[in-house]
């Protein structure tokens, strides 16, 4: 507002100079065009007292007496040249001065106003009969004022040019400043945001890294209790044998498989705490998708079309058996964000990256082979989107899903050394972006402690 005002003002102050230049003319050409007038009424007025004088001495022809007249009117600085011709226009006395030479024949009245005389011819008449003609050349204006004119108007015209050019290099420089400083606002707006995301993705890594070590904790421990209860349910079905029955297999059947899902669970637990064992090699992700196609068309169903554009040439580390459930796992999920069908869309690309993702913390700089996972889904919304990976947190139905799938793939990922970038939009579907490191073939060492 403030800018715009700065603005408003400067060409007020750039139209008020112009204006006042533009008076200025108006008024030199106003002066100009009087004084003109009264230069020209002047020798009219005396051409017309010279004609009434000779007229006795143009009838008579008397050469002297008309030269008399005439000498009396180059008293006149300002008359140049002056002449008094007879009834047939032949000159009959006159003068010029600087060698001003005369027509030698005026015939009818004339009056010419040139850049440097005045001419006015007028009519010698006796009882209103013409006897002859009188012709002044006047200075159609004075040196000096002439000069004197000329400076002040070039005066006038130099001292509006310079108040236009100091108020156009003053607005320049405004709005330069002012640029610069809108530059100086939008950098800081926008390392303040950068700055607040950055602390956003800190405290999301530092809370993922406490649940982690907090569940991880509790999944070993957990993982233990359910060897024993295992090994105490073999130990009692060999020594009861026959004994157990039909109804006690059974009990101790349920009971296992409940063990089972159980362990299941420990392990997906610990793979968000990045603290399962992992066994890398040396991979394609295109090959790998490629291998997976029939899986896939699977478990998405017939409502589901899958595009695959495989352009992945670069080869990664990580565990194939956890990366397949990685795949299949985002899979799935963007089939349940499609209940009425749509378009499961799987990528792979080979990808530079100068700078971190957003959102995406502990980043390297360097060669990734990208693996895009994208649906035409629902979408999340920013809350959601933001919550996703929080172990236990889903926005499916009560026993639908556990809330650990994208924990396990997050952990997966980060203990692979490699990151997931979630992108969603309510109404725009979701892309699942998991970035692992090129591998150049030198050995690297990947995977967490064995819990």
């Amino acid at each position: 507002m403030r800018r715009h005002g700065l603005d408003l003002s400067v060409i007020g102050a750039l139209v008020a100079a112009a204006v006042l230049l533009g008076v200025g003319i108006a008024m030199a050409v106003y002066e100009e065009q009087v004084y003109t007038d009264q230069q020209l009424k002047s020798v009219r007025e005396q051409a017309q007292i010279l004609a009434a004088s000779v007229s006795a001495a143009v009838l008579f022809d008397d050469r002297r007496a008309a030269q008399e007249y005439v000498n009396a009117v180059a008293v006149n600085p300002e008359m140049e040249a002056a002449g008094v011709y007879d009834r047939h226009g032949q000159l009959l006395a006159g003068f010029g001065r600087g060698g001003t030479r005369l027509p030698s024949s005026v015939m009818r009245p004339v009056t010419t106003y040139g850049n440097d005389h005045i001419d006015v011819a007028e009519e010698v008449r006796q009882d209103g009969t013409k006897v002859g003609m009188v012709l002044l050349r006047a200075v159609s204006e004075p040196l000096q004022r002439r000069y004197a004119r000329y400076a002040g108007l070039v005066l006038l015209v130099t001292m509006g040019a310079l108040v236009i050019a100091v108020l156009s290099f003053s607005q320049a420089a405004l709005r330069r400043r002012a640029r610069q400083l809108s530059e100086m606002n939008e950098r800081l707006q926008r390392e303040m945001s950068e700055r607040q995301q950055a602390e956003e993705a800190l405290r999301q890594s530092q809370k993922m890294e406490a649940v982690g070590q907090l569940s991880g904790g509790i999944a070993h421990d957990f993982n233990n209790l359910i060897m024993i209860v295992k090994g105490s349910l073999r130990l009692l079905r060999r020594r009861l044998g026959e004994d157990l029955g039909q109804q006690g297999n059974a009990y101790i059947g349920n009971a296992e498989e409940a063990l089972d899902r159980a362990a299941h669970l420990t392990q997906r637990i610990l793979a968000f705490s990045r603290r399962q064992p992992l066994t890398p090699q040396r991979v394609s992700l295109s090959h790998l998708v490629e291998g997976m196609k029939d899986l896939l068309r699977h478990s998405v169903g017939e409502k589901v079309e899958i595009v695959t554009r495989l352009n992945a040439g670069w080869s990664t580390l990580c565990d194939v058996n956890q990366m397949e459930n990685v795949i299949l796992n985002l899979a799935i999920n963007a089939r349940d964000a499609m209940p009425d069908g749509g378009r499961l869309t799987i990528e792979t690309s080979d990808l530079t990256l100068p700078v971190a993702p957003p959102g995406v913390e502990d980043f390297k700089p360097g060669d990734y082979a990208a693996l895009i996972i994208s649906d035409t889904g629902h979408g999340m919304a920013e809350e959601v989107r933001r919550r996703a990976i929080d172990p236990f947190f889903t926005t499916k139905p009560q026993g639908k899903g556990t809330g650990l799938g994208l924990s396990m793939t997050f952990g997966y990922v980060r203990q692979s050394a490699g990151h997931l970038v979630i992108q969603s939009a309510p109404g725009e579907g979701t892309a699942m972006t998991i970035l692992m490191p090129r591998d150049h073939g030198v050995p690297r060492e990947t995977g967490g402690a064995i819990a």
